[in-house]
């Protein structure tokens, strides 16, 4: 299963096919161009997100008295 979440290069593959369609596009090319910056969006959050290490214990929360 692929984890969308980290996987930069799935959203940078999606902004592209998006712009080649956009290319090709009679209507609403715009809204296509803006569908394409937001999964560029998306690739950068995954960039970061693959960059944060992950926790490996947990941690019970402590409440004060």
């Amino acid at each position: 299963m692929t984890d969308y979440l980290t996987n930069a290069e799935h959203w940078r593959r999606r902004a592209a096919r998006t712009r080649a369609i956009a290319a090709n596009a009679v209507k609403d090319q715009g809204r296509l161009l803006k569908v394409a910056e937001e999964y560029d969006r998306l690739a950068a959050l995954a960039e970061r997100r693959r960059s944060v290490p992950v926790a490996t214990g947990y941690a019970a929360a402590v409440r004060p008295e």
